[in-house]
């Protein structure tokens, strides 16, 4: 059973003393709650959630040294840090994911608004283990100890945070002596979840083949494509929105998203689909009509393509 803590406050808070606190089942802090599972040696899973009208900022010591993937489900998160070969500040928006590694820092995050952020916290060690093909711009960040690597969460990735904060938030309200969700699908879905951030993180550097400026052109175009799941934009409009050629527009997004600019569109739909399907528990119908589908066989249809499973037996056997 994950254990689970309001979070102390203190002057510096030492990352090792915090999960003390929480293992030890300490509460102080009100309106914030990290939960804790260990799920092997050098792998753990935390879910940080909270709530209050205020900023909340707390000095930190990073005396854990983990490589730690967060998906942040809601609100806004900070970090600044300062050693002796640099300083940096970095922002953790609802909707990014990073890669962060930094032992020995000391720093002080900022959390505001409703807070939810799913963390896979993995040894350095085991990391080279799990993942031997990681790429060379990472192996480098990693290396720097002084890791902060940022990119946008997709559709996939939130549904498995979701689902991770959901069965970790239930088990910290059952009696011990009730089984719970095994251990073993906790640890598949946090490599899993840390495997998409990886691919993410990935796909968002800069191709070489791009001009420098094509990059954050192509970006806002996927953030255009996808500000409604309901109908897509045509080509020519999302070209003549950000400036790009179609077919620049076109080969851009194979080259960065891995995908064609539809292609972006039907998987993160089918995705957000499936989510509210699990999460919200809505009906088939509904979603059909939410996800701008007139005919609830063509979803039906669409979502079988993509998952292999109809909505109506994912919602039965959910």
């Amino acid at each position: 059973m994950p254990a689970s803590s309001q979070l102390p406050m203190s002057a510096e808070i030492a990352i090792s003393t915090l999960l003390s606190a929480i293992d030890a089942e300490q509460t102080t802090s009100p309106g914030h709650r990290l939960l804790h599972a260990r799920l092997q040696d050098g792998l753990d899973l935390l879910i940080w959630r909270g709530e209050q009208p205020e900023p909340l900022s707390m000095n930190v010591r990073d005396d854990w040294g983990r490589v730690q993937f967060c998906c942040a489900l809601e609100g806004h998160s900070s970090f600044s840090f300062s050693s002796g070969r640099r300083s940096a500040e970095f922002a953790l928006p609802a909707g990014s994911a990073c890669i962060s590694f930094a032992p020995g820092c000391r720093g002080r995050s900022t959390h505001s608004g409703r807070i939810e952020n799913v963390t896979v916290s993995i040894r350095r060690e085991l990391l080279a283990q799990l993942a031997p093909d990681i790429d060379d711009a990472l192996r480098h960040e990693l290396d720097s100890e002084r890791c902060y690597m940022l990119c946008r969460s997709n559709a996939e990735m939130r549904i498995l945070a979701h689902s991770l904060s959901d069965v970790l938030r239930r088990q910290s309200k059952t009696d011990p002596r009730v089984p719970s969700r095994a251990s073993l699908w906790l640890l598949g879905q946090s490599l899993a979840l840390a495997s998409l951030i990886i691919d993410a993180q990935r796909n968002a550097a800069t191709d070489s083949l791009l001009r420098p400026g094509d990059h954050p052109k192509l970006l806002r175009a996927r953030d255009h494509l996808l500000a409604d799941l309901t109908f897509a934009p045509t080509i020519a409009e999302l070209a003549k929105q950000t400036g790009l050629s179609e077919r620049k527009l076109k080969s851009g997004f194979q080259q960065i998203f891995g995908n064609s600019v539809y292609g972006l569109f039907q998987r993160e739909r089918m995705h957000e689909a499936r989510r509210r399907l699990i999460v919200n528990d809505s009906p088939v119908m509904t979603v059909a009509a939410d996800m701008g589908y007139a005919n609830a066989s063509h979803f039906a249809a669409a979502f079988q393509k993509e998952f292999g499973v109809t909505p109506s037996t994912l919602r039965k056997h959910r």
